[in-house]
């Protein structure tokens, strides 16, 4: 909590980024026990980038959290049709969530609370989500006249290689030589307070504290997925292929609308996590040729 504290005493808005998976509910769950442990009479920014094809647990999480903690926050529910990059698909590297001319094969409907593409200035259709979410972060500073923003990212250093590099590399960006922080703009700071938590640390927090999370790793846990491989991501990114066959078991009926959303998702839910898909290295047999293999697979 002294982290949290910190923030709380040097920036007068607080902004969390909430994804709907372990990591971000957590990050979500301490910055509201701050919150009402102290009876801080103040809100704070509740961000949610909605993908549109995730798991209904996640959404009905995600609507948990907002509903019942709505006096605490000012959300920003986000679906817009940005880039989103895809490894599922032969003939296209990104897809688009929400893409009105897709709308008859959208996975659900749109969210009352949507916030649309017509609600951010700054939104380009050339704009990869990882842009806009850099740029939602300063929009958001100035629509609530801020002094100094902190967004704070549920992200841990033990979850990939890329994660620890991204906050464990040297950069002269902190604020106040905090090391868990980063510029992104003037008097604008990503802060990650539980980058050196375990997996472990957020399942005991979770049973500590008796707080609420996404019952859907209740059942990545039943199906005897290890706890290091529970992601919640979009499930058509890289890091989803080799949990995207799950959604079959879990939810057939959301597997049924994924297939049709996008290019390829039946063939990586098959061959997903395999060198078919380019996992690590590309073999074939040696009685084939290539274009005999592929047509196998096919």
């Amino acid at each position: 909590m002294e982290r949290i504290k910190y923030i709380f005493d040097n920036f007068d808005h607080v902004y969390v980024s909430f994804s709907g998976g372990k990591d971000s509910g957590v990050m979500l769950n301490l910055v509201l026990k701050y919150l009402k442990d102290n009876q801080l009479k103040r809100k704070i920014t509740l961000m949610h980038l909605d993908y549109e094809a995730q798991y209904e647990m996640t959404t009905d999480y995600v609507k948990l959290m907002e509903d019942k903690y709505k006096d605490y926050l000012n959300i920003y529910h986000v679906c817009v049709p940005f880039k989103v990059s895809t490894c599922t698909s032969m003939f296209q590297n990104y897809w688009r969530p929400w893409e009105e001319s897709k709308k008859d094969i959208w996975v659900r409907d749109l969210p009352e609370n949507a916030m649309g593409k017509d609600d951010f200035d700054f939104y380009d259709e050339n704009q990869w989500d990882y842009d806009f979410q850099e740029k939602l972060s300063v929009w958001s500073h100035k629509r609530e006249k801020a002094e100094k923003t902190a967004v704070l990212v549920g992200i841990r250093t033990q979850e990939s290689l890329h994660r620890w590099r991204a906050i464990a590399k040297e950069r002269n960006s902190y604020y106040a030589d905090k090391k868990y922080s980063k510029k992104i703009a003037d008097n604008v700071y990503n802060f990650y307070p539980i980058y050196d938590w375990t997996t472990e640390d957020i399942w005991v927090a979770n049973a500590k504290f008796g707080w609420d999370y996404n019952k859907l790793y209740d059942l990545y846990y039943q199906a005897g997925l290890p706890v290091e491989a529970m992601r919640v991501a979009s499930p058509f990114i890289s890091e989803g292929q080799e949990t995207l066959k799950l959604y079959k078991v879990i939810e057939p009926h959301t597997w049924g609308k994924l297939v049709s959303r996008v290019n390829g998702v039946n063939f990586t839910g098959l061959y997903g996590g395999t060198t078919a898909m380019g996992w690590k290295s590309i073999t074939k047999p040696n009685s084939m040729t290539w274009k005999q293999y592929m047509e196998f697979l096919l």
